[in-house]
């Protein structure tokens, strides 16, 4: 019997070694804390969670320690990529023994694929070419299923001048790939700090907001939005479609320093 997965994407959420740390004057602990809770409230079963890069600010052992610790409630199995503030090293020290790391999960008729984005030292992305070769081995080895991409860095145009900047700086070598396959549904991402849901020459691209600071959309310099802390959820369809929609958190007043102009 063909079957329906949930997924939970959690991204950005920029969290520090002590519970005090705070990203543009916000919390992230707190928020995180806020989204966990709301997650729990709304999404019954979680057959997933994505976590998309950023999970530290400070890029600590200890911040990815209190992340696995945050999302303990929600009783799904995990899976995290690291972003430009994420230290590669540190998160495999957090999580010896798990398989939190694995790059492909297999869920019924669809396959998830993990990819690593980032380049140490560097706010911007690029797909290194044993990425782009896991993912056409992958692509290759299941043609006869439905496929979710997703990494941490934005893959286009965001309309956006400064993000637009630090996004994937090799995208054409990704489009090369997945122009030999029909079957990758949603290329899902996080690092913008923002909602969106876009098919563009027939390829579905997704962002998600950040579980704390929202970035302003389309504006040209570095811009603080006033929306609240969000999280994705996916539902799986076994025909290939995907459902989505994002939550925000509403009600508590966060702080946030509109003055910042970067992070």
């Amino acid at each position: 019997m063909a079957q329906t997965f949930t997924l939970v994407q959690i991204t950005d959420p920029h969290l520090h070694a002590s519970p005090d740390g705070t990203l543009l004057g916000m919390n992230t602990e707190n928020s995180l804390k806020l989204i966990v809770e709301r997650i729990a409230q709304t999404v019954p079963k979680i057959d997933m969670i994505l976590a998309t890069g950023d999970i530290a600010q400070d890029s600590s052992v200890q911040a990815y320690k209190n992340f696995l610790s945050h999302i303990k409630p929600l009783k799904a199995p995990m899976r995290w990529i690291p972003g430009n503030h994420d230290s590669r090293e540190n998160m495999a020290e957090a999580c010896i023994g798990l398989d939190h790391s694995d790059p492909v999960v297999e869920l019924g008729d669809w396959v998830i694929v993990l990819l690593d984005s980032i380049v140490p030292k560097k706010v911007y992305g690029e797909l290194a070419p044993d990425q782009l070769e896991l993912l056409e081995n992958t692509l290759e080895q299941h043609k006869d299923r439905h496929v979710l991409l997703t990494f941490h860095h934005h893959p286009l145009d965001m309309e956006c001048k400064w993000i637009d900047s630090i996004g994937i700086r090799n995208p054409e070598a990704l489009h090369k790939v997945l122009s030999k396959y029909e079957n990758v549904r949603a290329t899902l991402f996080g690092h913008v700090h923002q909602d969106s849901d876009r098919v563009i020459n027939g390829m579905r691209y997704i962002s998600t907001p950040s579980t704390c600071v929202q970035f302003l959309p389309k504006s040209e310099d570095f811009g603080i939005d006033t929306l609240g802390p969000g999280y994705r959820t996916l539902t799986l369809l076994p025909n290939g479609d995907i459902e989505t929609f994002v939550e925000r958190v509403k009600g508590p007043e966060f702080e946030i320093d509109f003055s910042q102009k970067g992070y």
